[in-house]
């Protein structure tokens, strides 16, 4: 059992450092350093699994928080930007109702629009993004059809049709040729980066269905004053009032 102080918890209680083998604690801080840069719950409940905790980080940012990685001439990591990213992390979280992760995200999305100078733009699209559809002046035409993609694949998959995966397909292709890094590729090429584009953003949507169920059907808690680290006074402090207005509309009470 620990000897360090933590919040409540209801369901499954997050595991602490002290409790854990040095393989998973080092697991532990580097989910630390790269989900957030401070401990959090979402690693200490995976620490109940230590396979699962040593293999999560490296694989969860190599489609969530990975920069254009290069191997040699082969890239093999971040096809799709990070704000188009935190967008459909945000927009799946907020379908599922799921509390961790919106809150989370809340924070990330906000953070990274506003170290890019671009704080009003990224305030305005996490602000409606639970309705996107109803805001077609706020987000780029490659937004929205990666939006309505995303919301359809997170409540039924079945849903998307023939004509919408063509769309997505044309759209990506159509910015990805204003790109100055990819406007150079040939036909073949370019059509083998919007599938892997799409094959990203889809696993990524998938992702976050599981994690999203995984935070609510366990419950896990946001970290609060009594933590290690409080959470909730960085939500606060980074997230404008209005967006966690809308937050705790759509939670409520739930997980």
């Amino acid at each position: 059992m620990t000897k360090m102080t933590q919040g409540p918890w209801t369901r499954i209680r997050p595991l602490q450092i002290d409790e854990v083998d040095d393989k998973t604690a080092a697991a532990m801080k580097a989910g630390e350093l790269t989900w957030g840069g401070s401990p959090n719950n979402l690693i200490k409940v995976i620490a109940y699994c230590p396979r699962l905790a040593h293999t999560e980080v490296e694989y969860a940012n190599s489609f969530i928080f990975d920069p254009v990685t290069m191997m040699g001439d082969l890239q093999i990591a971040g096809f799709n930007d990070r704000f188009l990213k935190e967008l459909v992390i945000s927009r799946t979280s907020l379908v599922n109702r799921a509390r961790y992760s919106i809150t989370h995200h809340s924070v990330i999305g906000m953070k990274l629009f506003t170290d890019a100078g671009r704080r009003e733009e990224g305030h305005a699209k996490l602000l409606h993004l639970h309705e996107h559809e109803k805001y077609p002046n706020i987000y780029t035409g490659r937004e929205r059809v990666v939006l309505d993609y995303t919301v359809k694949v997170t409540r039924d998959a079945h849903l998307v049709s023939d004509q919408e995966f063509a769309e997505l397909r044309s759209t990506l292709a159509k910015h990805n040729r204003e790109d100055t890094r990819l406007k150079r590729l040939d036909e073949p090429t370019m059509d083998r980066y919007v599938d892997t584009q799409i094959v990203e953003l889809t696993w990524l949507i998938g992702m976050f269905c599981l994690l999203n169920r995984w935070f609510t059907a366990l419950q896990v808690p946001d970290e609060g004053p009594k933590d290690e680290e409080d959470f909730q006074a960085a939500y606060e402090q980074t997230v404008p009032q209005d967006i966690r207005d809308r937050n705790a509309k759509i939670l409520g009470r739930d997980f």
